[in-house]
């Protein structure tokens, strides 16, 4: 049965919100002695590098990247300052701006953003003195040199991702609405890629009506990881873009498993696993690798409990997977973890051995796991979990957890 797509109707945060935001910010930074914060966001067109900035402002720049010139430097970024008892100033390359939908009234157009925010940052009386910097994994190396001079030597940048993390961690009442909604759009996104899954059509077929649902929608995929057929025991088809493979045409029978994520609800992310068999029941074989797959994660949601520690959640997990007997991936290999926080991004931390992280009411979690079999046999399951103040809710039961039966 269609799907019909129904983006969000639920309204972005206020503009009040957004300031409790940076005034939580401002407090924290000078605990840690700093005189003020420079936040760093990627944009050009992607939606990872940039989410710091969203957080604060609802704003990234959707510039394409251009390699710098005399004419430009550092497009495609943007850039917050914030210090004590000043305006915030936003700096970006933006140049067709929605100045109603970005929550600071200070907005400094520029097409040389670093050594803008230099700047901007030396005019709000920073430049000389120890300063944070947010948002470093979108900070190019050029970019960061040039703030660097433009600042002086005197003044001395530290690495300040550690405070946004923290704070993002715990979701207002408003995020937890809209990832709640990106979840049920996530879901439904999941079902028509399901739905797809029939002998004699390829990945690439099935990955495009789910993208055509999901633009409807109001989303945007970061990524549809994708395996099937003989290569199922792998995470993806391809390491490389696309993912997906748009030749093969799928056979009854065939183990066929998406991870799919991205942010579709005010830049709120969906993220969903669900694994199934194409136009056949499983072989017993095949049926192990799935329910083991669901069952692991339940028993990592089963731990999920204020006061407790995130590696916890991995022992558990750990556990599940040593009474089925082992049984990993080149993926759970190269990234032993059973989820993460999950926001504006899919977020740190994640829940690994050595997470020292408290469980508190306002975390939503993404748990996760991916498990292979013989050649041709892997399956992944995933739920996003709200940590309320009195139960543990799972956002992603509209998702069919056995779509093959």
């Amino acid at each position: 049965m269609p799907i019909t797509p129904r983006p969000t109707s639920l309204p972005r945060p206020d503009n009040a919100e957004f300031a409790m935001r940076r005034a939580r910010v401002l407090e924290a930074i000078e605990r840690e002695g700093l005189a003020g914060l420079i936040v760093w966001g990627r944009g050009s067109t992607n939606s990872d590098g940039c989410q710091d900035l969203l957080y604060l402002t609802n704003h990234m720049s959707a510039v394409s990247h251009i390699p710098d010139s005399h004419a430009h430097r550092a497009r495609g970024h943007a850039a917050l300052v914030l210090a004590p008892g000043r305006e915030p100033v936003l700096v970006t390359d933006s140049y067709d701006i929605d100045r109603a939908e970005v929550a600071v009234d200070d907005i400094r157009l520029s097409t040389f953003v670093d050594r803008d925010t230099a700047k901007v940052a030396t005019e709000l009386g920073l430049s000389g003195h120890r300063i944070g910097l947010a948002g470093q994994s979108g900070l190019l190396h050029s970019a960061a040199i040039c703030i660097t001079d433009g600042l002086g030597p005197s003044t001395v940048l530290a690495p300040a991702d550690h405070i946004l993390g923290k704070i993002r961690l715990i979701k207002s009442a408003h995020e937890v609405e809209l990832l709640r909604d990106a979840s049920r759009i996530g879901c439904e996104w999941m079902e028509v890629m399901l739905q797809a899954s029939q002998p004699g059509r390829t990945e690439g077929e099935i990955v495009g009506e789910g993208l055509h649902f999901l633009a409807a929608s109001g989303g945007w995929a970061y990524d549809v990881a994708v395996a099937s057929g003989p290569v199922a025991h792998r995470y993806r088809h391809r390491q490389a873009l696309p993912t997906w493979d748009s030749t093969r045409r799928l056979q009854a029978g065939d183990m066929l498993h998406f991870d799919l994520w991205g942010p579709v609800v005010h830049g709120y992310y969906c993220d969903l696993t669900r694994s199934t068999i194409v136009g056949a029941s499983p072989t017993a074989s095949q049926e192990r690798v799935l329910e083991d797959s669901i069952s692991v994660v339940e028993s990592v949601i089963a731990e999920i409990e204020p006061g407790r520690r995130l590696c916890d959640l991995h022992a558990a997990g750990t556990r599940a997977i040593a009474r089925r007997g082992g049984g990993g991936s080149g993926f759970s290999a190269m990234i032993p973890f059973f989820g993460h926080s999950l926001g504006l991004d899919c977020e740190s931390p994640f829940i690994t051995a050595s997470a020292e992280e408290i469980i508190a009411p306002g975390m939503v979690l993404a748990v996760e796991s991916f498990l292979g079999g013989e050649m041709g046999e892997g399956a992944g399951f995933e739920h996003i979990v709200h940590v309320g103040e009195h139960k543990i809710d799972v956002i992603t039961l509209e998702a069919c957890a056995r779509p093959w039966s």
